[in-house]
Order: C-alpha cells, then structure tokens, then sequence
C-alpha cells in the first residue's frame, strides 16, 4: 500500500514538471504479469527512474531536451517561429516579391479611373446634346467633352506602363489576340471621338467669338447621338477583351501576333480616324439645314 502511494505521488509530480503528456507507470510487464520493481523505493528513486530510463508518447519530440533546452519548461523560439510562418507564409512573400507595389497600384487606379470617368463624361454627352441646345447646354458639352480628352490620355499613359512595367511583360500581350482586339477598340473609339470632339470645338470658338451660334440641327444632332453610341459600344468590349487577354486566353507562342496584330490595329485606327476627322471638317451645317426645308 506504501509503495502504490509512493508511484501515484511520483507520477503527478512527474507530470506537473514535463510537457511531454502522458507518459507510462515505472512497470515492467512479464508474461501478462506486472511486475513492480523496486517497490521500497523512495519518492525521489521512483522519480528518477521515470525522468530518466522510462520512454514518453511524444512523436513530435517537442519535450526533448534538444529541441526544447535545458528545462522540460521552456519554450524553443524556433517552434514559435515555425507555427508563425504556417501561419502567416503568405504575408511574408507578399511582402518581399512586390517591391513595386504602389507605382503599380496608382497605374491600375489610373486606368480604372480614367475608363469611369470617360464612360461619365460621354454619357454626359449623349443626354445633353439635341437640336436647338442653350448656350448653357453648349458649355456642358464642351465641359464633358475635355473631361474625355483628359482622362482619355490618362487612359493611355496608364496601360503603356502596366503593359511594359507592372503587368505581365510585352512579351505576353504582343503574342495575345485578344490584347490587339482590345486596342483596335480603343482605336475605333478613338477615331470616333474625333468627330465629336471637332464638332464640339468649332461650336465653341464661335460663342466664345461671337458670343452666339445658329442652332444646331436635328440631323447633326442625330449624327453626334449614333456617334456617342458607338463609343459607349467600343468602351463596353474594352474591359471585356482586357479581362480575357489578362487570363491568356487565346494566348498563341508559335504565331506572328506580334507583327500582325500591330498592323491590323493600325490599319483600323487609321481608317477610322481619316473617315471621322473628314467628315467633321466637311459637315456644312447650313447646307444640311437648307437641305431639310427642300
């Protein structure tokens, strides 16, 4: 009866000082017989035997003393260190493979503004002009329209530098379609934009000038309406086309996408700008007003 007191005293002693768990009784088993050993021992040798010649459940080998240190007690920084980065890897790589994370951030932000605020200001447009418009009206027209020109260029400035800096490298969008699609978009409604913009600037002269302007007539206001929705149009394939492209789709290595794609966006730009920029030069307003009353 002593010595069972004594093993049970000692095993919550043990327990209290190691971090290792559970750990077996100072028994030996022989032939389906436990066998005490040592069973007049003290408090202090039945101690000892468990500390020292007795195995632990500890897989991990956190209570060892090589991965612990000295004391059963202490804690190793380097356990701490580990659950951390378990924890955290993300953050940490984050961290250490952006270094240009902010010129990078304000070029996206730049883009996504400029593509808002252009869709605002022809949007802004396409409500206000109509036939016969106010001087007032006139003035907002004008407004929104530099409000496009502004942003437009930011547009540009924007996506040359996430192309060759910030995104995936020229080397991929030249060799992706659907970034030359995306382009010849953004020439179409480039070329549109000049016959509103023409327009809109020779109005304004002319109040600024004279102080007044012959009413605008009902086909040119039609005319400038068919244009701005074309270039609502262009803008709505733009993201989409960006969106693909980004995620490689449609990606080709062994095609010349890098020669073809430049010429065909540049045939389409230039013809859409020549066939815009003429007719905004070449609109007679007096003659199609006088045209009407035949």
């Amino acid at each position: 009866m002593h010595t069972l007191w004594s093993i049970t005293f000692s095993l919550l002693a043990f327990g209290t000082k190691s971090s290792a768990g559970w750990a077996p009784t100072a028994h030996q088993r022989h032939a389906g017989k436990i066998k005490s050993t040592h069973t007049s021992r003290s408090f202090l040798n039945v101690k000892s035997v468990h500390e020292d010649s007795l195995p632990s459940f500890d897989p991990l080998h956190i209570s060892s003393k090589s991965s612990i240190g000295a004391s059963t007690n202490e804690i190793n920084p380097g356990l701490l260190v580990g659950a951390a980065a378990m924890v955290w890897p993300s953050a940490a790589w984050a961290a250490s493979s952006a270094p240009d994370a902010i010129p990078s951030a304000l070029a996206a932000y730049g883009h996504y503004l400029s593509i808002l605020v252009i869709t605002s200001a022809i949007m802004t447009e396409r409500l206000t002009v109509k036939p016969a418009m106010s001087i007032e009206e006139e003035q907002r027209l004008a407004i929104a329209d530099i409000l496009t020109g502004v942003s437009g260029v930011t547009l540009l400035i924007s996506g040359f530098y996430r192309a060759i800096d910030y995104g995936k490298g020229w080397d991929f969008y030249s060799h992706e379609p659907l970034f030359w699609l995306k382009m010849t978009f953004l020439g179409i409604f480039g070329g549109l934009s000049l016959f509103p913009t023409i327009t809109i600037i020779k109005r304004s002269v002319k109040i600024q000038l004279e102080g007044s302007i012959e009413p605008m007539s009902e086909k040119l206001a039609d005319r400038l309406k068919s244009i701005m929705n074309a270039e609502l149009s262009a803008l709505a394939f733009i993201p989409l086309t960006a969106t693909l492209m980004s995620r490689g789709v449609g990606y080709v290595d062994d095609f010349p996408t890098q020669l073809v794609g430049p010429g065909f966006f540049g045939v389409v730009t230039a013809g859409a700008v020549f066939k815009y920029v003429k007719d905004a030069f070449t609109w007679e307003e007096d003659e199609v007003l006088v045209a009407k009353e035949e």
